[in-house]
């Protein structure tokens, strides 16, 4: 190899060099930025920030006001499905507590709890009317309105799925799991019966005696859609949700007859609506109040009759029927994790 030309060749890089360094120097000073030809200390930190997490929880507590009504029928399907027996349960007043968890993933995804349970026994009432002559009104009837709501509980299991959002408003598609059951005992009361003749004979039951308990329970798998928006602090949400899927069940007691009957249904129809608006005190912290309404419509199934006196027990195919419907208004704290 010429010494000549690997010279030249080395020259012509270290001219190179200078002219990119002298160049890269110009530039700096030009900007009024510092000159420097060796690397000093830097007095800059570098600030990691850990993102915030896509997961958040939080709880609810609150109190609730709640007014309804369950009906209890006895039917005949061999008169052509006559209606030989409705007691309507009015529920006046229930006050409820209320439980509540939320677990929220990426915003799109949340996993939710809900229950309500009866605080105290509320108030009620108990109308009982027999039609015992097909095609014609009442024939006897029976009021108490020393009428106890003995039990009182409304839990809802749920999973929302987020399939609209921005950063104010957000749509929502539901799946979940329904269970509400009411309990009532009768004591007391008024009566007109027929007996040998038309609504003739009227009377009292001895005031305190129970004369009949009743306690109802729905369950049922259900679909539904949600919406909220949001502006600034506050929020306001809501959802309606159906389910043709509804299992019911109930039990009566008869105490004066000692009869008891059980009766169950499927394949009701569920129908309910709530509103909450939540008021964001502190990052933290919210006030939320809300309203909601549920009616499951009447549902028809086999009732068994068990006289306990005489030890017999009779299956009546489609003679039981079975409705509720509710409102409770709520108040209550959202706790933000």
């Amino acid at each position: 190899m010429n010494p000549k030309r690997v010279f030249g060749q080395m020259s012509r890089c270290m001219i190179a060099a200078s002219l990119v360094f002298f160049a890269g120097v110009a530039g700096a000073s030009a900007a009024g930025g510092p000159v420097a030809v060796s690397p000093g200390p830097t007095t800059s930190t570098a600030v990691l920030t850990q993102p915030s997490s896509p997961v958040t929880f939080s709880v609810d507590l609150g109190a609730g006001y709640l007014t309804g009504e369950s009906k209890e029928v006895v039917f005949a399907p061999t008169l052509g499905n006559h209606k030989t027996s409705e007691l309507t349960w009015e529920i006046d007043n229930l006050f409820m507590v209320g439980v509540g968890a939320s677990l929220t993933v990426h915003k799109w995804l949340a996993v939710n709890f809900t229950g309500w349970f009866k605080a105290t026994d509320g108030e009620g009432t108990l109308d009982d009317f027999d039609f015992l002559i097909v095609g014609q009104d009442w024939t006897d009837w029976s009021h108490h309105e020393d009428t106890d709501v003995t039990d009182g509980s409304i839990i809802d299991l749920n999973v929302v799925l987020s399939f609209f959002r921005t950063d104010t408003v957000t749509f929502d598609a539901l799946v979940g799991y329904k269970r509400d059951n009411f309990g009532w005992e009768a004591s007391g009361g008024d009566f007109i019966y027929s007996e040998g003749g038309f609504r003739n004979t009227t009377g009292s039951f001895s005031a305190g005696v129970p004369v009949i308990s009743y306690e109802q329970t729905f369950s049922s798998l259900y679909l539904g859609l949600g919406m909220a928006a949001k502006f600034n602090a506050f929020e306001l949400a809501s959802r309606l949700i159906y389910s043709p899927l509804v299992q019911g069940e109930a039990d009566d007691h008869h105490f004066l007859r000692n009869l008891v009957t059980s009766d169950d249904g499927e394949d009701g129809d569920l129908i309910a609506f709530d509103i909450t608006g939540r008021y964001s005190i502190t990052k933290y912290l919210a006030f939320e109040m809300g309203y909601s309404y549920q009616r499951y419509d009447m549902m028809q199934g086999d009732s068994v009759w068990n006289f306990q006196d005489q030890g017999v027990v009779i299956l009546f195919p489609d003679g039981a029927g079975m409705e509720q419907t509710s409102s409770l208004f709520s108040a209550g704290l959202r706790y933000n994790f």
